[in-house]
């Protein structure tokens, strides 16, 4: 199994890392698969990346934090509400 990773740079130029939507652990899902949709991007993002990184998107605006979730929904073959019920269906 492949772990592709997903790669974007942000508009400052630091470029983050994370797992493809589809090969997101499935203990992260877990911890999120009762929360509100806001909540459980939040939370995926804190439970992948490090601080340094977070710090970067916490300067992210609007625009940019959706340009950054477009981009990884894309680079994905599943959404995040699919991530847990695709694997086991």
């Amino acid at each position: 199994m492949t772990m592709e990773k997903f790669h974007h740079t942000l508009p400052d130029g630091h470029e983050l890392v994370l797992p493809k939507m589809e090969n997101v652990p499935l203990g992260v899902i877990r911890k999120t698969r009762r929360l509100e949709r806001t909540d459980q991007i939040f939370t995926l993002l804190e439970e992948l990346l490090p601080e340094a990184d977070l710090e970067h998107v916490d300067k992210l605006d609007r625009g940019g934090f959706e340009a950054l979730m477009t981009a990884w929904k894309g680079a994905s073959t599943v959404d995040l509400g699919e991530a847990g019920a695709s694997s086991i269906s």
